[in-house]
Protein backbone atom coordinates (compact mmCIF):
# COMPACT_ATOMS: atom_id res chain seq x y z
CA UNK A 1 0.00 0.00 0.00
CA UNK A 2 1.22 3.34 -0.86
CA UNK A 3 1.63 6.55 1.08
CA UNK A 4 -0.99 9.41 -0.03
CA UNK A 5 1.73 12.34 -1.08
CA UNK A 6 0.01 15.80 -1.71
CA UNK A 7 -0.57 16.13 -5.97
CA UNK A 8 -0.53 19.75 -4.92
CA UNK A 9 1.23 21.80 -2.39
CA UNK A 10 -0.56 24.65 -3.44
CA UNK A 11 -3.52 23.35 -2.34
CA UNK A 12 -2.84 23.71 1.25
CA UNK A 13 -4.08 26.70 3.25
CA UNK A 14 -1.27 28.73 3.43
CA UNK A 15 0.73 28.60 6.48
CA UNK A 16 2.46 31.10 8.42
CA UNK A 17 4.95 31.45 11.09
CA UNK A 18 2.71 32.62 13.21
CA UNK A 19 0.71 29.99 12.95
CA UNK A 20 2.81 27.58 12.88
CA UNK A 21 4.20 28.93 16.61
CA UNK A 22 0.52 28.81 18.13
CA UNK A 23 0.26 25.22 16.86
CA UNK A 24 3.66 24.22 18.68
CA UNK A 25 2.42 26.06 21.59
CA UNK A 26 -1.18 24.20 21.42
CA UNK A 27 0.99 21.14 21.59
CA UNK A 28 3.13 22.37 24.48
CA UNK A 29 -0.49 23.47 26.07
CA UNK A 30 -1.43 19.54 26.61
CA UNK A 31 1.79 18.13 27.22
CA UNK A 32 2.25 20.70 30.58
CA UNK A 33 -1.18 19.90 31.22
CA UNK A 34 -0.74 16.19 30.48
CA UNK A 35 2.20 15.07 31.88
CA UNK A 36 2.95 17.11 34.71
CA UNK A 37 0.57 14.81 36.85
CA UNK A 38 2.47 12.05 35.51
CA UNK A 39 6.28 12.74 36.48
CA UNK A 40 5.07 14.32 39.45
CA UNK A 41 1.79 15.11 41.56
CA UNK A 42 -0.44 12.58 40.85
CA UNK A 43 2.99 10.94 42.94
CA UNK A 44 2.97 13.56 45.39
CA UNK A 45 -0.52 12.73 45.89
CA UNK A 46 -0.42 9.50 45.98
CA UNK A 47 2.39 9.87 48.81
CA UNK A 48 0.05 11.50 50.86
CA UNK A 49 -2.84 9.36 50.47
CA UNK A 50 -1.10 5.83 50.78
CA UNK A 51 1.07 4.10 52.60
CA UNK A 52 4.77 4.31 52.46
CA UNK A 53 4.76 0.60 51.68
CA UNK A 54 1.80 0.98 49.24
CA UNK A 55 2.89 3.89 46.95
CA UNK A 56 4.79 2.92 44.53
CA UNK A 57 1.79 0.07 43.50
CA UNK A 58 -0.57 2.65 43.73
CA UNK A 59 1.03 4.80 41.89
CA UNK A 60 1.56 2.15 38.96
CA UNK A 61 -2.18 0.91 39.36
CA UNK A 62 -3.95 4.75 38.71
CA UNK A 63 -1.19 5.33 35.87
CA UNK A 64 -1.62 1.59 34.14
CA UNK A 65 -5.87 2.19 33.92
CA UNK A 66 -5.04 5.73 33.00
CA UNK A 67 -3.26 4.43 30.15
CA UNK A 68 -5.74 2.36 29.15
CA UNK A 69 -8.34 4.49 28.88
CA UNK A 70 -6.15 6.67 26.67
CA UNK A 71 -5.02 3.65 24.09
CA UNK A 72 -8.89 3.27 23.82
CA UNK A 73 -9.95 6.76 23.40
CA UNK A 74 -7.37 8.18 21.50
CA UNK A 75 -8.40 6.36 18.25
CA UNK A 76 -11.93 6.53 18.54
CA UNK A 77 -12.16 9.92 18.70
CA UNK A 78 -9.88 9.90 15.90
CA UNK A 79 -12.01 8.05 13.31
CA UNK A 80 -14.74 10.53 14.85
CA UNK A 81 -12.78 13.40 14.39
CA UNK A 82 -12.04 12.22 10.66
CA UNK A 83 -15.82 12.01 10.24
CA UNK A 84 -17.39 15.14 12.16
CA UNK A 85 -19.36 17.35 9.65
CA UNK A 86 -19.74 20.27 12.44
CA UNK A 87 -19.65 23.38 10.72
CA UNK A 88 -17.22 24.83 13.36
CA UNK A 89 -14.58 22.08 11.57
CA UNK A 90 -13.63 18.58 12.21
CA UNK A 91 -10.89 18.98 14.50
CA UNK A 92 -12.21 22.03 16.37
CA UNK A 93 -14.55 20.52 18.16
CA UNK A 94 -12.69 17.89 19.61
CA UNK A 95 -9.77 20.13 21.33
CA UNK A 96 -12.49 22.14 22.80
CA UNK A 97 -14.41 19.50 24.21
CA UNK A 98 -11.46 17.39 25.16
CA UNK A 99 -10.49 20.53 27.16
CA UNK A 100 -13.34 20.78 29.09
CA UNK A 101 -13.40 17.32 29.57
CA UNK A 102 -9.43 17.30 31.12
CA UNK A 103 -10.57 20.51 33.08
CA UNK A 104 -12.83 18.54 34.94
CA UNK A 105 -10.50 15.60 35.77
CA UNK A 106 -8.08 17.81 36.54
CA UNK A 107 -9.71 19.29 39.16
CA UNK A 108 -11.02 16.02 40.44
CA UNK A 109 -7.50 14.95 41.25
CA UNK A 110 -6.68 18.15 43.21
CA UNK A 111 -9.74 17.97 45.52
CA UNK A 112 -9.54 13.76 45.44
CA UNK A 113 -10.00 12.91 49.00
CA UNK A 114 -9.16 9.15 48.96
CA UNK A 115 -6.92 6.68 46.14
CA UNK A 116 -10.41 6.19 44.14
CA UNK A 117 -11.55 9.20 43.21
CA UNK A 118 -7.99 10.40 42.20
CA UNK A 119 -7.96 7.04 40.26
CA UNK A 120 -11.34 8.43 38.54
CA UNK A 121 -10.40 11.58 38.31
CA UNK A 122 -7.06 10.86 36.06
CA UNK A 123 -9.61 8.54 34.08
CA UNK A 124 -11.57 11.81 33.31
CA UNK A 125 -8.26 13.48 32.56
CA UNK A 126 -6.84 10.92 29.88
CA UNK A 127 -9.99 10.65 28.08
CA UNK A 128 -9.61 14.90 27.50
CA UNK A 129 -6.29 15.13 26.78
CA UNK A 130 -6.46 12.25 24.36
CA UNK A 131 -9.12 13.53 22.21
CA UNK A 132 -7.35 16.82 22.15
CA UNK A 133 -4.18 14.75 21.16
CA UNK A 134 -6.06 13.09 18.02
CA UNK A 135 -7.42 16.45 16.74
CA UNK A 136 -4.07 17.89 17.07
CA UNK A 137 -1.87 15.74 15.97
CA UNK A 138 -3.50 15.30 12.36
CA UNK A 139 -3.06 19.28 11.38
CA UNK A 140 0.37 18.37 10.97
CA UNK A 141 -0.50 16.26 7.67
CA UNK A 142 -3.91 18.22 6.76
CA UNK A 143 -1.80 21.39 6.94
CA UNK A 144 1.91 22.07 6.74
CA UNK A 145 3.54 21.12 3.30
CA UNK A 146 5.78 18.27 3.73
CA UNK A 147 8.57 20.37 2.39
CA UNK A 148 8.46 21.73 5.72
CA UNK A 149 7.35 19.13 8.08
CA UNK A 150 10.67 18.03 9.19
CA UNK A 151 11.45 21.28 11.13
CA UNK A 152 7.65 21.32 12.15
CA UNK A 153 7.89 17.73 13.83
CA UNK A 154 11.32 18.62 15.25
CA UNK A 155 9.01 21.44 16.81
CA UNK A 156 6.61 19.58 17.81
CA UNK A 157 8.88 16.95 19.11
CA UNK A 158 10.35 18.93 21.81
CA UNK A 159 6.59 20.41 23.56
CA UNK A 160 6.63 16.72 25.41
CA UNK A 161 9.89 17.32 27.23
CA UNK A 162 9.29 21.20 27.26
CA UNK A 163 6.02 20.35 28.74
CA UNK A 164 7.19 18.36 31.80
CA UNK A 165 9.87 21.01 32.16
CA UNK A 166 7.66 23.60 32.95
CA UNK A 167 5.23 21.77 34.77
CA UNK A 168 7.83 20.34 37.27
CA UNK A 169 9.40 24.25 37.61
CA UNK A 170 5.54 25.26 38.23
CA UNK A 171 5.08 22.54 40.66
CA UNK A 172 7.63 23.46 42.87
CA UNK A 173 5.63 26.66 43.75
CA UNK A 174 2.02 25.16 43.96
CA UNK A 175 3.23 22.33 46.39
CA UNK A 176 0.62 23.75 49.13
CA UNK A 177 -2.40 23.73 47.11
CA UNK A 178 -3.11 20.73 45.97
CA UNK A 179 -6.10 21.95 43.40
CA UNK A 180 -3.76 25.12 42.14
CA UNK A 181 -0.85 21.96 41.57
CA UNK A 182 -2.52 20.28 39.26
CA UNK A 183 -4.75 23.47 37.42
CA UNK A 184 -1.82 26.39 37.34
CA UNK A 185 -0.36 24.19 33.95
CA UNK A 186 -3.76 23.80 32.54
CA UNK A 187 -4.21 27.49 32.40
CA UNK A 188 -1.67 27.42 29.79
CA UNK A 189 -3.34 24.58 28.31
CA UNK A 190 -6.63 26.31 27.64
CA UNK A 191 -5.05 29.63 26.66
CA UNK A 192 -3.05 27.62 23.64
CA UNK A 193 -5.95 25.40 22.46
CA UNK A 194 -8.14 28.66 22.48
CA UNK A 195 -5.98 30.46 20.52
CA UNK A 196 -5.42 27.41 17.71
CA UNK A 197 -9.60 26.95 17.66
CA UNK A 198 -9.46 30.58 16.50
CA UNK A 199 -7.41 30.69 13.73
CA UNK A 200 -7.32 27.11 12.67
CA UNK A 201 -8.45 26.43 9.09
CA UNK A 202 -10.51 23.09 10.06
CA UNK A 203 -13.31 22.15 7.33
CA UNK A 204 -16.12 19.95 8.39
CA UNK A 205 -16.18 16.35 6.75
CA UNK A 206 -17.20 15.77 3.35
CA UNK A 207 -20.24 13.82 2.34
CA UNK A 208 -17.87 10.97 1.20
CA UNK A 209 -17.30 10.55 4.61
CA UNK A 210 -19.59 8.40 5.76
CA UNK A 211 -20.15 8.21 9.86
CA UNK A 212 -18.58 5.36 11.10
CA UNK A 213 -20.84 2.63 12.75
CA UNK A 214 -19.76 0.90 15.88
CA UNK A 215 -19.25 -2.61 14.07
CA UNK A 216 -16.74 -0.86 11.85
CA UNK A 217 -14.73 1.03 14.70
CA UNK A 218 -12.78 -2.03 15.67
CA UNK A 219 -12.00 -3.14 11.88
CA UNK A 220 -10.58 0.64 10.87
CA UNK A 221 -8.54 1.03 14.17
CA UNK A 222 -6.86 -2.39 13.02
CA UNK A 223 -6.40 -1.37 9.46
CA UNK A 224 -3.47 0.40 9.51
CA UNK A 225 -1.29 -2.36 11.09
CA UNK A 226 -2.07 -3.95 7.68
CA UNK A 227 0.51 -1.80 6.40
CA UNK A 228 4.09 -2.85 6.50
CA UNK A 229 5.59 0.64 7.65
CA UNK A 230 3.36 1.51 9.90
CA UNK A 231 3.57 -1.41 11.85
CA UNK A 232 7.00 -1.46 12.32
CA UNK A 233 7.17 2.43 12.77
CA UNK A 234 4.28 1.65 15.46
CA UNK A 235 6.23 -1.05 17.02
CA UNK A 236 9.54 1.43 17.55
CA UNK A 237 7.22 4.24 19.10
CA UNK A 238 6.20 1.42 20.98
CA UNK A 239 9.53 0.21 22.41
CA UNK A 240 10.92 3.89 23.09
CA UNK A 241 7.75 5.18 25.09
CA UNK A 242 8.28 1.65 27.34
CA UNK A 243 11.68 3.15 28.20
CA UNK A 244 10.70 6.50 28.95
CA UNK A 245 7.41 5.43 30.79
CA UNK A 246 9.97 3.82 33.16
CA UNK A 247 12.00 6.82 34.04
CA UNK A 248 9.18 9.45 34.00
CA UNK A 249 6.82 7.34 36.41
CA UNK A 250 9.75 6.04 38.45
CA UNK A 251 12.06 9.20 38.90
CA UNK A 252 10.67 10.13 42.09
CA UNK A 253 11.45 6.77 43.82
CA UNK A 254 14.71 6.11 42.14
CA UNK A 255 15.79 9.26 44.06
CA UNK A 256 14.52 8.58 47.13
CA UNK A 257 14.80 4.84 47.79
CA UNK A 258 17.85 4.25 45.47
CA UNK A 259 20.34 7.14 45.51
CA UNK A 260 18.02 7.59 49.30
CA UNK A 261 16.84 11.37 49.00
CA UNK A 262 14.72 13.07 50.97
CA UNK A 263 11.38 14.22 49.02
CA UNK A 264 12.18 17.68 49.30
CA UNK A 265 15.91 17.09 48.06
CA UNK A 266 14.64 14.92 45.29
CA UNK A 267 12.04 17.24 43.94
CA UNK A 268 14.64 20.12 43.50
CA UNK A 269 17.44 16.71 41.51
CA UNK A 270 13.56 16.17 39.34
CA UNK A 271 13.75 19.88 38.20
CA UNK A 272 17.07 19.86 37.55
CA UNK A 273 16.70 16.68 35.84
CA UNK A 274 13.79 17.80 33.54
CA UNK A 275 15.48 21.04 32.71
CA UNK A 276 18.80 19.00 31.20
CA UNK A 277 16.27 16.72 29.01
CA UNK A 278 14.44 20.13 28.09
CA UNK A 279 17.65 21.81 27.00
CA UNK A 280 18.83 18.78 25.65
CA UNK A 281 15.43 17.99 23.60
CA UNK A 282 14.89 21.45 22.40
CA UNK A 283 18.04 22.09 21.26
CA UNK A 284 18.47 18.72 19.26
CA UNK A 285 14.66 18.84 18.04
CA UNK A 286 15.60 22.07 16.13
CA UNK A 287 18.70 20.57 14.82
CA UNK A 288 17.34 17.44 13.66
CA UNK A 289 14.14 18.59 12.13
CA UNK A 290 16.37 20.76 9.71
CA UNK A 291 18.86 18.14 8.91
CA UNK A 292 15.67 15.42 8.00
CA UNK A 293 14.07 18.26 5.49
CA UNK A 294 17.62 18.61 4.24
CA UNK A 295 18.62 15.42 3.68
CA UNK A 296 15.57 13.80 3.42
CA UNK A 297 16.79 11.19 5.64
CA UNK A 298 14.98 9.73 8.49
CA UNK A 299 15.79 6.23 9.53
CA UNK A 300 19.03 6.66 10.36
CA UNK A 301 18.68 9.48 12.40
CA UNK A 302 16.00 7.70 14.19
CA UNK A 303 17.99 4.61 14.74
CA UNK A 304 20.68 6.95 15.99
CA UNK A 305 18.58 8.67 18.67
CA UNK A 306 17.60 5.68 20.02
CA UNK A 307 20.83 3.97 20.69
CA UNK A 308 21.29 7.13 22.02
CA UNK A 309 18.56 6.63 24.61
CA UNK A 310 19.50 3.16 25.89
CA UNK A 311 23.35 4.52 26.55
CA UNK A 312 21.20 7.21 28.69
CA UNK A 313 18.94 5.05 30.71
CA UNK A 314 21.81 2.59 30.91
CA UNK A 315 24.07 4.99 32.80
CA UNK A 316 20.81 6.09 34.97
CA UNK A 317 20.80 2.34 36.11
CA UNK A 318 24.41 2.58 37.10
CA UNK A 319 24.35 5.55 38.77
CA UNK A 320 25.58 6.00 42.64
CA UNK A 321 25.43 9.26 43.03
CA UNK A 322 23.13 12.67 41.09
CA UNK A 323 25.68 13.69 39.22
CA UNK A 324 26.02 10.62 36.98
CA UNK A 325 22.03 10.93 36.64
CA UNK A 326 21.81 13.03 35.62
CA UNK A 327 24.38 12.52 33.22
CA UNK A 328 22.44 9.62 31.76
CA UNK A 329 19.26 12.08 31.84
CA UNK A 330 21.44 14.43 29.58
CA UNK A 331 22.25 11.15 27.15
CA UNK A 332 18.65 10.12 27.05
CA UNK A 333 17.46 13.57 26.15
CA UNK A 334 19.59 14.33 23.43
CA UNK A 335 18.38 10.98 22.01
CA UNK A 336 14.77 11.81 22.40
CA UNK A 337 15.11 15.15 20.87
CA UNK A 338 16.78 13.29 18.10
CA UNK A 339 13.78 10.57 18.04
CA UNK A 340 10.99 12.58 18.49
CA UNK A 341 11.67 15.17 16.00
CA UNK A 342 12.41 12.75 13.00
CA UNK A 343 10.23 9.86 13.90
CA UNK A 344 6.92 11.88 13.56
CA UNK A 345 7.69 13.79 10.78
CA UNK A 346 8.70 9.48 9.34
CA UNK A 347 5.33 8.78 10.41
CA UNK A 348 3.47 11.78 8.37
CA UNK A 349 4.85 10.29 5.71
CA UNK A 350 3.98 6.73 5.43
CA UNK A 351 0.53 7.19 6.97
CA UNK A 352 -1.76 4.60 4.64
CA UNK A 353 -5.06 6.58 4.12
CA UNK A 354 -5.56 10.56 3.21
CA UNK A 355 -9.00 10.23 4.40
CA UNK A 356 -8.20 8.73 8.17
CA UNK A 357 -5.11 10.46 8.92
CA UNK A 358 -6.31 11.40 12.54
CA UNK A 359 -7.99 7.79 12.86
CA UNK A 360 -4.10 6.27 12.02
CA UNK A 361 -2.80 8.83 13.98
CA UNK A 362 -4.87 7.96 16.70
CA UNK A 363 -3.95 4.07 16.39
CA UNK A 364 0.13 5.43 16.34
CA UNK A 365 -0.80 6.92 19.61
CA UNK A 366 -1.69 4.15 21.25
CA UNK A 367 1.93 3.01 20.89
CA UNK A 368 2.40 6.05 23.52
CA UNK A 369 0.32 5.71 25.50
CA UNK A 370 -0.02 1.81 26.34
CA UNK A 371 3.14 2.17 27.83
CA UNK A 372 1.37 4.02 30.58
CA UNK A 373 -0.19 1.05 31.08
CA UNK A 374 2.06 -1.64 30.85
CA UNK A 375 4.92 0.16 32.06
CA UNK A 376 3.47 0.34 35.81
CA UNK A 377 2.02 -3.23 35.58
CA UNK A 378 5.04 -5.13 34.77
CA UNK A 379 7.43 -2.87 37.19
CA UNK A 380 6.52 -4.44 40.34
CA UNK A 381 8.34 -8.18 38.68
CA UNK A 382 11.26 -5.79 37.66
CA UNK A 383 11.54 -4.21 41.31
CA UNK A 384 12.28 -7.54 43.17
CA UNK A 385 14.74 -8.69 40.42
CA UNK A 386 18.06 -9.01 43.19
CA UNK A 387 16.38 -7.15 45.85
CA UNK A 388 14.43 -9.04 49.08
CA UNK A 389 12.82 -5.38 49.73
CA UNK A 390 10.98 -4.80 45.67
CA UNK A 391 12.64 -1.54 45.53
CA UNK A 392 15.63 -2.33 42.63
CA UNK A 393 14.64 0.74 40.80
CA UNK A 394 18.22 0.30 38.87
CA UNK A 395 16.81 -2.44 37.48
CA UNK A 396 13.47 -0.42 36.20
CA UNK A 397 16.34 1.62 33.90
CA UNK A 398 18.09 -1.45 32.83
CA UNK A 399 15.22 -2.74 31.31
CA UNK A 400 14.43 0.48 29.83
CA UNK A 401 17.82 0.70 28.09
CA UNK A 402 16.72 -2.54 26.63
CA UNK A 403 13.45 -1.43 25.19
CA UNK A 404 15.36 1.77 23.71
CA UNK A 405 17.65 -0.37 21.73
CA UNK A 406 15.07 -2.72 20.29
CA UNK A 407 13.09 0.20 19.54
CA UNK A 408 16.39 1.49 17.09
CA UNK A 409 15.83 -1.60 15.48
CA UNK A 410 13.00 -1.87 14.73
CA UNK A 411 12.67 1.37 12.52
CA UNK A 412 15.60 -0.24 10.02
CA UNK A 413 12.72 -2.74 8.10
CA UNK A 414 10.78 0.37 7.21
CA UNK A 415 10.62 0.77 3.13
CA UNK A 416 9.02 4.03 2.84
CA UNK A 417 11.29 6.25 3.98
CA UNK A 418 14.46 6.19 3.77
Amino acid sequence: MKAWQPADETARPHVSITFIAIYVLAQFGIWIALLTPVVMTIALRVGEIATEAEKGRWLGIILAIGGFVALVVTPICGALSDRTRSRFGRRRPWLLGGMLVSGTGLAILGAAPNLLILGIGWIICQAGFNAMQAASLPILPDIIPVRLQGRVAGLLGMTSTAGTFAGSWITQYTQSSNLLMFLAPFAITVLSIGTLCLILPDRPAGRDDKPMKPGDMLRAIMAPFRDWDFSWAFGSRFLIMMAWSFLLTYQLFFLTDQLSLAKSDATQVMVKSMAIIATATIAISLIGGFITDWTGRRKPLVFLAAVMEGAGFLTIALAPSVPQFLVGVAIAGIGKGLYFAVDLALLAAILPSEKDRAKDMGVFQIANSLPQSLAPAIAPIILVIGSTSGKNYAAIYFIGAIFALLGAFAIRPIRRSR
